[in-house]
């Protein structure tokens, strides 16, 4: 048995081996460069660029009464970091800002508003520019917690002031009456909190399964791969060999990402980071394997870059819940995303960085995703042997 286990797995030969590959990246200092600098490099342009996050929104304040109340309201206001106010008596000087999209946003204080919110029915008139959906949403959002903060110092202060937002009868308007409410998990209300543990998921993937996908690629096209399978090595220990140093480069790429997560970010780490730690690197493993089976299938490098891109960072980036929200698309897009690892991935990071809880989830997605990774090493070891024979 033992003798079976030599001829199927030399150290001697596999040492060899791992050492072969490390010159070859030596020799082409451009794997280093993707493997270090490149994964900070898309967590910075991706983390500060894309961004869910409104500053500085235009907003216009119609006030038809001057009363201290409707004074204290508007300088809540003007306090929000997230607003640009502008304040004017008339309507209409209002709407003529609006429909010029100067102002994105219309705040209306009515005669007898101050009258209405101390017998605790005030009602204040919010007309949002409506075109981009999306910013609507945020917008409405801000106006609503900027009213909410503002009740909340009503409430401390013991005083019986209660006042919702509700919609205009103007063009674009969105309604918009909503409660005090308090967010759990983010309660910074910042989008990078939300994007950046799924962009390191994203990082993984497209170093990962890229640059496995032409390490056997490269050596098919080249010749020299053909010259290895002349030696005893066997398929294990060539695969192994080629897997060992690009898992290094990625495993410091991963770390400087994590870095950048906490320190530049400020995105905490609630949940264990052991399990954080595991999660990554399984997934790491699955993307490095991912890359090699195309690598070993294909035998060009073009060719598989172009599946990894289909095959790996196309689901990551689309199917894995990063951008979108499964239960928000069609039934059978869900189905493939609740089968592709980058799903689990990415419910394990944001889990082990925001919530902290939940620890038999992570554990069961990293099974499932050491699965994954095990399938996909057994497929390239297989299709290097189908090259020997």
């Amino acid at each position: 048995m033992l003798n079976n286990f030599t001829h199927l797995f030399s150290m001697k030969r596999f040492i060899a081996l791992v050492h072969k590959e490390w010159l070859h990246i030596l020799r082409d200092p451009s794997v280093l460069l993707i493997g270090f600098f490149l994964p900070v490099l898309l967590i910075l342009i991706f983390g500060y660029g894309l961004s869910m996050d409104l500053k500085g929104v235009p907003v216009a304040i119609v006030s038809e009464e001057d009363t201290p109340l409707t004074r204290e309201l508007t300088q809540t206001f003007i306090g929000s970091d997230y607003m640009h106010i502008v304040v004017t008596p008339q309507r209409h000087e209002a709407e003529q800002w609006f429909s010029e999209r100067k102002v994105d946003a219309i705040v209306h204080f009515k005669s007898g508003f101050t009258r209405d919110a101390l017998q605790g029915r005030g009602r204040i008139g919010v007309t949002i520019h409506g075109v981009d959906a999306n910013s609507a949403t945020i917008i409405r959002t801000y106006i609503n917690a900027t009213i909410g903060i503002f009740q909340q110092k009503k409430i401390a202060r013991s005083e019986t002031v209660r006042v919702v937002s509700v919609s205009e009868n103007a063009p674009y308007g969105i309604a918009s009456v909503t409660p005090l409410t308090r967010a759990w998990f983010n309660e910074a209300n910042t989008s990078s909190w939300y994007l950046v543990p799924g962009l390191i998921v994203l990082i993984i993937t497209l170093l990962g399964s890229f640059l496995t996908a032409t390490v056997v690629a490269r050596e098919w096209e080249r010749g020299t791969f053909e010259t290895l399978l002349a030696t005893p090595a066997t398929s294990i220990e060539i695969l192994f060999a080629k897997f060992i140093p690009y898992f290094v480069i990625t495993t410091l790429g991963l770390l400087l990402c994590l870095l950048a997560a906490t320190l530049l970010f400020e995105v905490p780490v609630r949940g264990s980071r052991l399990l954080l730690i595991l999660s990554t690197l399984i997934y790491q493993c699955w993307a490095l394997f991912f890359g090699l089976t195309l690598s070993a299938l294909l035998k060009k490098q073009f060719l598989a870059m172009q599946y990894a891109i289909i095959g790996c960072f196309a689901p990551a980036l689309i199917l894995s819940g990063f951008l979108f929200d499964l239960r928000s698309v069609p039934e059978w897009i869900a189905v493939l995303g609740y089968i592709v690892p980058p799903t689990y991935a990415v419910e394990n990071i944001k889990i082990c960085f925001l919530s902290g809880s939940n620890n038999d989830i992570v554990i069961g997605n990293i099974l499932y995703m050491a699965l994954w990774a095990v399938t996909f090493f057994i497929a390239s070891i297989c299709l290097t042997r189908k090259r020997i024979t």
